[in-house]
């Protein structure tokens, strides 16, 4: 898999290449964002079906609507994070200094 030219990397590798693992962490403040907006659609979600199967008594709405919302933040994450990863260098490599490409 080549590297596409790209300006700025949001995400890098956890685990140099050949490792099994396919772990990726932000390393950009765009990165970092799309990570709290993860996190907020998960946690909106939650919120959701708590009070909705708490206030409402309306439990299988509530567990509906979390399981869109997870699905929908997961894959938007999942497609940003692909979209926007340094797949050839780690965040060691960004820890040191931002690596020529």
């Amino acid at each position: 898999m080549s590297v596409k030219p790209k300006a700025e990397f949001w995400f890098a590798r956890r685990y140099p290449l050949g490792s099994p693992r396919q772990a990726y962490a932000p390393v950009h403040w765009k990165g970092w964002m799309a990570t709290l907006v993860f996190l907020a659609a998960l946690l909106g979600g939650g919120a959701y079906f708590a009070w909705d199967a708490l206030v409402e008594q309306n439990f299988v709405q509530g567990m509906a609507v979390f399981i869109v919302a997870a699905i929908v933040g997961t894959t938007w994450y999942l497609l940003v994070v692909r979209a926007n990863s340094d797949t050839l260098h780690t965040v060691a490599d960004y820890k040191k200094g931002k690596p020529r490409v």
